[in-house]
């Protein structure tokens, strides 16, 4: 009975060891059996799917950068955008990695990029006055017919941004955002016409400004969101968002189309039951400047929606809804000979 015991364990310490070194081994080997075929291969996608002009200075295929994906990693990766700025950068990064299929690799011989990592990256989006994007880089089978000459296709399951920085210009809506310290993972069926996307996502400083009036300054935002994308119609439906702003928690709901001369747009958002000084933090600090040298204690609720379309040309813009309640409300400011207490406020406000 002991010698049984002992042989099912020696067996197994074989099986064991038999497996770690088998993987150990295609770790290494992996990348030295298909460098070659999976370089010239992204290369020559790149060349028939994207528009941009694209540079990077080194090229490295390995299991360890984004273990336990097999990644193909870009080294000073720079890629221009698309008319009417083919001379400015899209997105700039220190490396940017593919995250490669094994599956279709091995079996089918084909390189299938399903993930794609982004670190210390700066993306750079522009739109001009006419609504023209300088992100319009990827060519689809739609728009551009393939000559197939390569057997690598893009079908993203995963896109992972890290310590990044991302500015969006948009002249034709006068919207300006700048975020710093940007984190970002969205997961989903990328690669369908639709299909819900869940991010999460971490700004250390947001900037937002309309019309070149500020909004927000250097707010910290933590997102947890579901969204549906249709890229037939170009709409976005988001589902399930829960959002917070400095401390202020909020839920945002609604649905965004994009038409040919402008936007439709249905946004709700909404904080129940939140402290009265989570709001102030969230508000523009030109508006609150007193907020240090004052005691703020209390509940709000509030609403704020924008409906409609937005069309410059026709000047057409959508409706804004905003409502607060505040409860047991105290304002103690420090230079104030006594405080505000029992504030009882329901304001509620439209403007078409």
């Amino acid at each position: 009975m002991e010698e049984k015991k002992k042989s099912r364990i020696l067996k197994f310490l074989k099986i064991t060891v038999i497996s770690i070194v088998l993987f150990l081994s295609m770790l290494f080997l992996f990348p030295i059996v298909f460098p070659g075929k999976i370089a010239q291969e992204v290369k020559l996608f790149a060349n028939e799917k994207l528009e941009g002009e694209l540079n990077f200075s080194e090229a490295k295929l390995s299991f360890f950068n984004h273990f336990p994906s097999l990644t193909l990693t870009l080294k000073d990766f720079k890629l221009k955008g698309s008319a009417p700025f083919k001379n400015e950068t899209l997105i700039s990064a220190n490396e940017i990695a593919f995250g490669i299929n094994i599956k279709t690799l091995i079996f089918d011989n084909a390189v299938k990029i399903d993930k794609i990592f982004l670190s210390n990256a700066f993306m750079n989006v522009k739109v001009d006055k006419n609504g023209q994007a300088n992100y319009n880089v990827y060519v689809s089978e739609d728009t551009k017919p393939s000559k197939d000459n390569s057997d690598t296709s893009l079908k993203l399951e995963k896109i992972d941004i890290r310590d990044s920085h991302l500015v969006y210009d948009d002249k034709s809506t006068k919207i300006l955002i700048d975020a710093k310290g940007f984190n970002y993972v969205g997961k989903g069926a990328l690669d369908q016409a639709i299909f819900d996307i869940y991010t999460e996502a971490n700004i250390d400083s947001l900037n937002m400004t309309y019309d070149k009036e500020a909004y927000l300054i250097n707010k910290k935002i933590k997102a947890d969101l579901i969204t549906k994308i249709n890229t037939n119609s170009f709409s976005f439906v988001f589902q399930q968002n829960n959002l917070k702003i400095n401390k202020l928690p909020v839920q945002f709901t609604g649905k965004f189309d994009f038409l040919k001369n402008g936007y439709d747009m249905d946004f709700k958002i909404d904080s129940k039951d939140s402290k009265l000084n989570d709001f102030f933090t969230a508000l523009p600090p030109q508006y609150v400047t007193w907020l240090e040298k004052t005691k703020v204690k209390g509940s709000t609720d509030l609403g704020l929606s924008l409906k409609g379309q937005y069309i410059a040309s026709e000047k057409k813009s959508p409706d804004l809804a905003f409502n607060m309640k505040i409860r047991e409300g105290k304002i103690e400011y420090k230079n104030a000979p006594f405080p505000v207490t029992n504030i009882f406020l329901n304001f509620d406000t439209k403007i078409p």
